[in-house]
């Protein structure tokens, strides 16, 4: 289900306000990667680099990523997906028919909400759980993946080294 434009900002503010998220788009150096966090998440929490991925690696992600998400969620549970300041689905991971782009009409002909990638390609793209207990949020100019959660962790931990994602913390 695609988040109306009011939902979607109530959920950025929240991620800004429960996870401190400070969205910033000047590149910085890999070697002043800590010079500023831009998430403040709850522990236990982890940051992975994505310096060293493969393109073979990028397509597995999704794949491996979802099979995480459904390691940690109850049938009919459902997480936040959401393409920061563009749009945000709720959806149920055992469903792909609600993990899908959204055409909709606008003034110009048809606008397209885009159920985002679980590899950061250029925009922030964040999972969450409904309650914030878990999430898997992606930074695109950092070339990380920043996961928090007891329940997620683990799961991530397992695919991590397969996808050449190096940890960080």
């Amino acid at each position: 289900m695609l988040l109306n434009e009011f939902e979607t900002r109530d959920l950025e503010e929240r991620v800004q306000t429960e996870l401190r998220f400070r969205p910033d788009s000047r590149e910085r150096e890999h070697s002043l990667r800590w010079w500023k966090r831009p998430f403040r998440l709850p522990k236990p929490w982890a940051v992975y680099a994505l310096d060293e991925v493969s393109q073979e690696q990028i397509e597995q992600t999704k794949d491996a990523v979802k099979g995480c998400l459904l390691a940690v969620t109850r049938p009919g549970e459902r997480l936040y997906a959401m393409d920061w300041d563009h749009c945000a689905f709720l959806f149920d991971p055992r469903k792909e028919e609600e993990q899908r782009s959204v055409k909709l009409p606008d003034g110009d002909g048809k606008y397209r909400a885009a159920f985002p990638f679980y590899y950061p390609d250029g925009d922030y793209y964040f999972f969450l759980d409904e309650d914030f207990r878990f999430g898997y949020l992606g930074h695109p100019w950092r070339k990380e993946i920043w996961v928090f959660g007891a329940e997620l962790l683990p799961e991530i931990e397992k695919i991590a080294p397969s996808l050449g994602w190096q940890k960080l913390r």
